[in-house]
């Protein structure tokens, strides 16, 4: 049986306890790593629960905007329609004033959901 002289044995544990300081270093490091990266989930998280709030929001505005959108095709059928010989000038300018009022109000809503 041989014999490791004594500084052969000192090297070695020396260069188990450098490995083991790198591994704990390595560790540490991770575990902030990892703190951080909860952090960024839980940041991430918040966001998108605020842009399915979002989307939600311009869905249910999208929707009366269509309904708005639908019911502006009957305009020209209404003004069409309007137009018999025993209403007035005054009465149709009156009736389309009324509708353009509508389409920019649309137009607006649109305009915001951009």
């Amino acid at each position: 049986m041989s014999v490791f002289p004594l500084d052969h044995l000192n090297k070695k544990i020396s260069n188990v306890k450098e490995k083991l300081r790198h591994l704990i270093a390595i560790n540490s490091k991770q575990k902030w790593d990892l703190v951080k990266l909860e952090r960024e989930h839980a940041a991430l998280k918040a966001d998108y629960r605020q842009l399915e709030e979002k989307i939600r929001h311009i869905q249910k505005k999208s929707s009366t905007i269509q309904k708005d959108f639908d019911k502006s095709k009957n305009f020209a059928k209404i003004v069409s329609n309007k137009l018999t010989p025993t209403d007035g000038l005054a009465e149709l300018k009156e009736s389309v004033e009324q509708y353009i009022i509508e389409i920019d109000r649309c137009i607006e809503m649109l305009e915001d959901t951009m």
